[in-house]
């Protein structure tokens, strides 16, 4: 049955990659209808937030139209509960709208439209150099404070500006905007000093909302990472998975396995410094011998060695046969600009404002801001942004559970539930 399943799996990833492939005569789906084709449709669906849990049968059965008639309403068509060709075309196109996603009047826009951030653009001409802050407590040659007895904190919602400064962490996040384009991201620039690392938020297995995590913790800054529960939940491989020097799975994928992702692995290590393998570099146990802390798996790389990834120098037709899905979505990246200097990226999706990004633009956007290396972690649903306790990217509540996070820092100014 494992099996089965597992075969299945890698035929509706395919047709994910694909779509639309549909052939004469396998429209329209319905009501018993099954097949590869139905899973994919499912999954398809799962990403435009119509269902929320993977765990689909190959049946198109009583739930699938009631799903099929939401996306249809949601999209001023005629609830039918049955997908033609022109619907399957539709889902998996970009003017699909999301569940919760309203219309707006507004044309498309034209490709490479300049963007329009809410606050001045930070200078790149420089990237170690310290980001410029007025109003801030005396700093010194590398922007930490120089009081250990201080720390500063802003939460700027209207300019989206937040920031918080000791004498061993620099956490910046700037809230950026593309009305053109519709795109709202967060750039988040961390700098670290002494024995400040990166650290895993865990529950010990309990699902819980990023804001309850962060604030068990009192971390500064927190965000989703590559969802590993989720798969080891669904029994799927999980990838070569580290917390805090401890193995969570020395299982990966194949180099010839499909589908998406492709767990490639960020290998975080003592020295501060992060570096993005292929997921079959190394075993979990290699990379603890490397000197690795943390490991996580997703992808593709974005950025590694100062240049894009393999893949995402790839064209359209390569990166779908990769398994790398061309499709808006809300997205998260975690890059490294050299040892102690980190780089995140947190882009909204499925929102009237915000319609998501492609890989490429990530990886894009990563490069441009000076990531040496960066990969792509969890995104949709998952995406969270958390800083001294509130989420900023989303509402709280719906925020997606989850058993882990990773952070940066710890202040007792972060309230306690």
């Amino acid at each position: 049955m494992k099996l089965r399943r597992s075969v299945l799996m890698v035929l509706a990833a395919m047709l994910l990659a694909a779509a639309p492939l549909a052939e004469a005569g396998d429209f329209p789906l319905k009501n018993g209808s099954r097949g590869a084709q139905v899973m994919a449709l499912k999954e398809r669906m799962y990403t435009l937030g119509y269902f929320h849990s993977t765990k689909f049968s190959t049946v198109y059965n009583d739930t699938t139209a009631e799903r099929v008639r939401q996306l249809q309403k949601q999209n001023g068509l005629s609830e039918t509960g049955e997908v033609d060709e022109a619907l399957w075309e539709l889902i998996f196109s970009d003017e699909c709208l999301a569940f919760g996603e309203t219309a707006v009047s507004a044309p498309e826009p034209l490709p490479g439209a300049s963007a329009a951030p809410l606050v001045p653009p930070l200078s790149r001409a420089d990237p170690e150099a310290p980001i410029p802050l007025s109003g801030a407590p005396e700093r010194d040659e590398k922007g930490f404070l120089t009081d250990p007895e201080k720390e500063y904190v802003t939460a700027d919602q209207e300019n989206g500006l937040w920031v918080y400064l000791s004498v061993t962490l620099q956490v910046v996040i700037i809230r950026r905007e593309d009305k053109i384009n519709r795109i709202v991201w967060f750039e988040t620039d961390v700098r670290t000093a002494g024995d400040e690392r990166i650290t895993p938020l865990l529950t010990g297995g309990a699902w819980r909302q990023p804001r309850k995590i962060a604030r068990d913790n009192q971390a500064v800054l927190a965000f989703s990472d590559d969802f590993y529960s989720y798969r080891k939940y669904n029994k799927y491989t999980v990838g070569i998975e580290i917390r805090n020097g401890e193995i969570i799975s020395d299982k990966t994928k194949r180099p010839t396995s499909s589908g998406f992702p492709k767990l490639e692995n960020l290998a975080c290590f003592s020295d501060g410094s992060m570096k993005c393998f292929d997921a079959q570099a190394h075993t979990a146990q290699e990379y603890l011998d490397m000197g690795a802390e943390n490991v996580l798996a997703f992808g593709p790389i974005l950025v590694t060695d100062g240049r894009l990834g393999e893949h995402m120098r790839a064209t359209e037709d390569e990166a779908k046969r990769y398994g790398y899905y061309h499709y808006r979505e809300p997205r998260c990246a975690l890059g490294m600009v050299s040892p102690g200097h980190y780089l995140l990226l947190t882009v909204n999706g499925r929102q009237n404002d915000s319609k998501g990004v492609y890989l490429d633009w990530l990886a894009l956007k990563m490069l441009e801001l000076g990531a040496q290396e960066a990969l792509n972690l969890d995104g949709g649903g998952t995406v969270a942004l958390l800083f001294m306790g509130e989420s900023i990217n989303v509402k709280a509540t719906t925020s997606r559970n989850t058993s882990h996070l990773m952070s940066f820092g710890t202040s007792s100014l972060v309230p306690q539930n």
